[in-house]
């Protein structure tokens, strides 16, 4: 399987963005970890406008859209962080939006969503039944529908995060990043690795939501028959072909984490560095603390923080 993303593609969106998105800090530890790279470095785009990394696919998509689409409103679905992306830009580009979110999403993403002015509507147990959801109501009312991953513009928007990166640190020699449908992860390694081939890009996933990890091991995607994670915004029951194969061109491994892994991690990333982020924000570092990567003592590698948008109280509570 063979997808194309340029970087004249990616450059492009990087400066149609620009206005509407941060550049978010790149910063190191803020004291020496016995357990951590020493020279670790956290992308902190849970500092992105809206809380994550959504912001950009979300800009991407809707700035490209006609004056009569947006005249018309735009429909969505999410497991929480692109659906309040999508409703933060439509308001800002003043335009109604319609987020479809899962049953299970937590009344927290609801109320954030909402506060944007989006009519926010639930349907079905996972992201997946929600995207399913929006897609028919875009195509039965006639509006545009974006879709979190499986669209070009999107995959474009996350790879602006990685000609960023790149500018932050042009040694980068490693990249930890989590894995919900691949679309952030997808872009991202496309941009980097067509300018540095050698950096080592690696995907973290939950254990109980690892749908990139099952479609890159059987060559083609897989629909996991259960998902089981608190990660919501890593949890869709399948990738996209789309994100599939930029991911099997560019992305060097995979590892998998547990529920518990990302609690601790989260509490690390409270404690160590004043961050409060969602359990799919504390993925890649849940991944280093596991001992399950080796990054070498000279290497430079950063650790994407992808989302900080966390109801603590809710996830803390499971591992206290």
């Amino acid at each position: 399987m063979y997808t194309t993303l340029s970087i004249s593609q990616v450059q492009a969106a990087r400066e149609r963005i620009a206005p509407h998105v941060r550049h978010t800090p790149l910063v190191s530890l803020p004291s020496p970890q016995g357990n951590m790279p020493p020279q670790l470095r956290l992308k902190l785009e849970n500092l992105q406008v809206t809380g994550s990394f959504k912001a950009r696919g979300a800009f991407n998509n809707l700035l490209q859209l006609s004056a009569q689409q947006l005249a018309q409103g735009i429909v969505t679905a999410s497991g929480g962080n692109h659906g309040l992306a999508i409703a933060y830009a439509a308001a800002q580009l003043r335009t109604a939006a319609t987020v479809y979110i899962p049953e299970t999403a937590s009344a927290d993403r609801e109320a954030r969503i909402a506060a944007w002015g989006a009519q926010v509507i639930r349907f079905g147990s996972n992201p997946s039944d929600a995207l399913a959801q929006a897609r028919a109501h875009g195509a039965a009312a006639g509006l545009a529908f974006i879709h979190p991953f499986d669209a070009i513009r999107t995959l474009e928007g996350t790879g602006t995060l990685g000609l960023e990166l790149l500018d932050d640190l042009p040694d980068i020699d490693y990249l930890l990043v989590a894995i919900g449908g691949g679309g952030l992860i997808s872009g991202m390694a496309a941009a980097i690795k067509q300018q540095k081939p050698h950096v080592r890009i690696i995907g973290v996933e939950p254990v109980g939501a690892a749908s990139m990890h099952a479609a890159v091991e059987a060559g083609h995607v897989v629909e996991l028959a259960d998902v089981r994670t608190i990660a919501d915004t890593l949890a869709p029951r399948a990738v996209c072909d789309l994100t599939l194969g930029l991911t099997q061109q560019y992305v060097d491994e995979i590892i998998l984490v547990d529920d518990r892994q990302m609690v601790l991690a989260m509490r690390w990333l409270w404690a160590e560095c004043n961050q409060l982020v969602e359990p799919a924000g504390a993925a890649v570092i849940a991944a280093l603390q596991s001992g399950a990567i080796t990054i070498p003592r000279d290497a430079a590698p950063v650790a994407l923080i992808c989302g900080g948008n966390a109801a603590a109280e809710s996830v803390f509570q499971h591992y206290s």
